[in-house]
């Protein structure tokens, strides 16, 4: 299999093919909150990691770069607004999906709120699908090339020269999931341009055709009255 100019072969491919879950980061100290959420964003499509303490939650994020953050309002050391806005900090923290997970009865610093630029707001009880439809598709939006779970992920290594049949005798290991992620992301990106350069040609090449019928017929019409 050929995949941007690399060669994958039987066991080799699949030793390089991995699954891409979404990264998602909770923040919540009730028992209950955190078992409908583990219920809604279950694997192979999501990567969840709970944590009931703010300031633990914030590190995690720092190393973990999720792709969402799902945090309560009321949290030991660090509160959800503290979380939001360290995740808003970030180089890349405008691409994470934001939101809050309040009681229905719990009270809001709008001011606070205003300033994290959250997603929206995770009203508990919820319903699980619900979860997991907003949590996916915001992901989705807030991505210029979503990572999709279901897509197999290459990963990136630097290409020699003279590029071996092998992927695997130029890649001794595995590399970050960021790298893997960005090398599919510039892999897709180079297969858009192209086709979209592809189809340009072809569209090209079908008015040509349209224009030359259209003048060989007008041409005939005219030799026929000068008949």
């Amino acid at each position: 299999m050929k995949i941007a100019g690399l060669t994958l072969a039987g066991r080799e491919a699949e030793s390089i093919i991995s699954v891409m879950p979404y990264k998602v980061i909770v923040a919540e100290t009730s028992p209950s909150a955190r078992r409908a959420v583990e219920q809604s964003l279950s694997a192979p499509e999501f990567d969840v990691a709970f944590f009931g303490d703010g300031l633990d939650a914030i590190e995690a994020i720092r190393d973990r770069r999720p792709d969402a953050v799902l945090t309560a309002l009321s949290l030991p050391s660090k509160d959800g607004y503290d979380i939001a806005a360290f995740v808003r900090s970030q180089d890349a923290g405008r691409e994470v999906a934001l939101f809050y997970l309040r009681g229905a009865l719990e009270g809001l610093d709008l001011r606070r709120v205003a300033e994290s630029s959250h997603d929206g707001f995770v009203e508990k009880p919820f319903e699980s699908d619900t979860l997991a439809g907003l949590v996916r598709n915001t992901i989705g939006r807030k991505k210029e090339f979503p990572s999709i779970p279901e897509e197999a992920v290459l990963a990136r290594a630097a290409e020699p020269e003279n590029p071996p049949e092998s992927v695997t005798a130029a890649v001794p290991g595995l590399l970050a999931d960021e790298a893997l992620e960005a090398r599919v992301r510039a892999i897709v990106k180079e297969e858009l341009l192209n086709s979209r350069e592809r189809m340009e040609q072809l569209a090209g090449e079908v008015v040509a055709a349209e224009v030359k019928k259209v003048l060989v017929d007008e041409l005939t019409r005219i030799d026929t009255r000068r008949i």
